[in-house]
């Protein structure tokens, strides 16, 4: 009788381990801003990620992404508008922008970005990381970024390093077209960065890292668009801008 229990408690873990996805949460700190006369206080949020199997959900501020491996397809899903994008990779963000940003299409076409390995490391939250130079120019103004990233990973996290990670990054940084294969020089997970942004005499300064990687079933229901979202083929001016703008 005591084997047979050992023998279902064994099979009970092992199933509740086949069936845990892996999560990750981030810590993203931004300084207080102060240029045109209004001041913007220092602000910290949260990014969740869940990784499945062939599912993976990216919840953010104001903008959400569901990456479907088995489809090959990449939802941009707008908290601010109730809406969606289906894409399908390799993703060009400045085609994503409405007729109305072209200016701010072009401005993004014409980025340039540099990357150059650095002969540092350290370990951060038990993960030992590299650093990465990141240099980019976007409207001749200088974005600086210290990246530390990391192949040596509690999970096997292959999938995503080789098919999300590199579209997520093009879409938050706005990279597009070729520019964006400097950003493979990056090897392995961004456990952490650091970043500094010029930009008509005022300096913005935000950081981010890992807070805790771990393996557990997902909520029910994160892996899909929320109900009563809307499909659309462009962003519009309010999920780029905010609200209001």
């Amino acid at each position: 009788m005591k084997k047979a229990i050992f023998l279902f408690l064994t099979v009970l873990l092992l199933v509740s381990t086949l069936t845990a996805d892996i999560y990750i949460k981030t810590r993203i700190n931004v300084d207080p801003i102060s240029a045109f006369g209004q001041n913007v206080p220092a602000s910290e949020i949260f990014s969740e990620q869940w990784i499945g199997t062939d599912l993976t959900a990216i919840i953010s501020q104001g903008m959400n992404y569901l990456f479907d491996l088995k489809k090959n397809k990449v939802y941009l899903i707008s908290q601010a508008t109730k809406s969606y994008l289906e894409l399908t990779p390799p993703i060009d963000y400045a085609q994503l922008l409405p007729p109305e940003l072209s200016q701010m299409a072009q401005v993004w076409q014409q980025m340039t970005i540099k990357v150059t390995p650095k002969n540092e490391t350290k370990v951060i939250n038990n993960i030992p990381c590299q650093a990465y130079q990141l240099e980019m120019t976007v409207m001749m103004y200088p974005v600086e970024m210290t990246v530390w990233a990391s192949e040596k990973l509690p999970y096997n996290l292959k999938d995503y390093l080789e098919r999300i990670q590199p579209e997520m990054m093009k879409m938050e940084l706005k990279v597009s077209g070729e520019t964006a294969s400097e950003l493979n020089k990056i090897k392995g997970l961004w456990v952490a960065y650091e970043m500094k942004a010029q930009s008509m005499g005022t300096e913005i300064s935000s950081r981010a890292e890992l807070v805790e990687i771990s393996q557990k079933p997902a909520p029910a229901g994160i892996y899909t668009i929320p109900a009563g979202y809307q499909k659309r083929d462009k962003l519009s001016r309010e999920d780029i801008l905010g609200p209001g703008n």
